[in-house]
């Protein structure tokens, strides 16, 4: 049986920091695309309407369980 490979510390040194720095570049270009502003703005919205909804939800549950306390 083989001994477990390390994982953390084999893309250590030089070529780690290569292909970091080369993943942000490419994130970075890729933010900077009329489509990512476009992704971006439509995941504000959706949170904005989740929040909203998920804020109504509690409202509407806390009413519900003080006309309970209530009766």
């Amino acid at each position: 049986m083989r001994p477990p490979r390390q994982i953390i510390g084999q893309a250590s040194g030089p070529t780690g920091a290569l292909g970091c720095g080369l993943a942000l570049l490419c994130l970075g270009l890729f933010l900077l695309t009329p489509v990512a502003i476009i992704l971006i703005k439509s995941v504000g919205w959706l949170l904005i309407a989740l929040g909203l909804l998920l804020s109504a939800l509690a409202i509407w549950a806390w009413l519900k369980q003080r006309g309970r306390q209530i009766s």
